[in-house]
């Protein structure tokens, strides 16, 4: 009888959870997903203020609730394995509870995101895992510390089956075509980034959400690089792959570790940048399988040196792409989780 996972979270297809659940899928197993923000929606009063309320001041009740549902799934599923992945709803309480009904279950948190982002209820949860799951090698000792029982290193990754791009007619091509491109969420570093790079002469497509307009430090630049709208699925592998070079502009609080996007973008054969990224560095290395940027005058420097040399751009963006797809999908990393929760093979 095949193992069984289920995966929570947020429910959206482009969205972690949905990812795992697939990658245990490809593993031989029993997946499935429980979307705990959708049941904390649905539990929610007093319409779309009551919604909005509770997305900046949590209600307990309504949490609650959808706490209840989820303890109500796994009951009636009895997976071998509960993963949390991300900022999840869950409360110590539901988890705990969980436990007693289910033994046998092993409880896992899979952490993709900086420890800055840990709130209370992260915090209360922690000791009741099996494992956390720590995107960040440096991340580790710090999540024991908090009280985590036992924390591994389990990086993020690429997933091919979600970044996957059709075959390109010339039309398309044409459609999407950017000479440097970046996709992701506004910050301050980024923007200064990207206004070194058009300083610098080098046109640069950007897309994200509302933030690039609404926080943008240089307001009057935003229209000359800015898309209006974010990127997901197979937008996201498009346009990336009929770009000439892609940036990767790793949040400074991510520090040392990576972001998403770094593995994401080794999937599209194009040449990438990245922003310092140490725990990366000996396995993705520089100028080999991408160039690393220290600064934004070393990011200019990188960014004119690929686009000025097309053999350099195709060898390392094939050699990038041949080491995600060998070492770093989600297949990989649900493997991993799974060893280390007893339960390999």
């Amino acid at each position: 009888m095949a193992r069984r996972v289920l995966c929570v979270g947020t429910g959206l297809p482009h969205h972690l959870p949905a990812t795992y659940a697939h990658a245990f899928e490809e593993l031989g197993w029993q997946a499935s997903s429980f979307d705990l923000d959708a049941a904390v929606r649905a539990n929610t009063r007093l319409g779309p203020l009551g919604a909005r309320f509770n997305d900046y001041v949590p209600v307990e009740a309504w949490v609650r609730k959808a706490n209840r549902e989820l303890l109500l799934e796994a009951i009636a599923k009895k997976p071998d394995i509960v993963a949390v992945v991300g900022h999840a709803s869950t409360r110590a309480g539901a988890l705990s509870q969980l436990l007693a009904a289910l033994p046998a279950t092993r409880l896992a948190l899979i952490w993709p995101d900086t420890l800055l982002n840990l709130g209370r209820e992260e915090l209360e949860c922690l000791p009741l895992y099996d494992v956390v799951a720590s995107y960040g090698r440096d991340s580790v000792g710090p999540l024991e510390r908090l009280g985590a029982r036992r924390t591994e290193w389990i990086p993020l990754a690429a997933d091919p089956k979600l970044h996957r791009a059709d075959v390109l007619d010339e039309a398309t091509r044409k459609r999407w075509q950017s000479e440097v491109l970046f996709v992701g969420s506004h910050r301050p570093e980024r923007e200064r980034s990207i206004v070194a790079l058009l300083d610098a002469g080098i046109r640069v497509t950007v897309w994200g959400g509302a933030p690039w307009r609404k926080n943008a430090r240089h307001p009057e630049r935003v229209s000359s690089y800015w898309q209006g709208r974010e990127l997901h699925g197979r937008e996201l592998a498009t346009a990336s792959s009929c770009a000439r070079v892609c940036v990767n502009l790793i949040d400074p609080t991510n520090f040392p570790a990576a972001n998403m996007r770094l593995f994401e973008n080794f999937l599209f054969d194009v040449a990438t940048v990245n922003t310092a990224c140490p725990e990366m560095a000996d396995i993705f290395r520089h100028e080999e399988h991408t160039l690393y940027a220290a600064d934004d005058t070393e990011l200019v420097a990188s960014v004119r040196r690929l686009l000025a040399d097309e053999t350099l751009r195709r060898r390392i963006a094939r050699a990038g792409r041949d080491l995600v797809l060998a070492e770093h999908t989600y297949v990989q990393r649900a493997r991993a989780l799974a060893s280390a929760l007893g339960l390999a093979g």
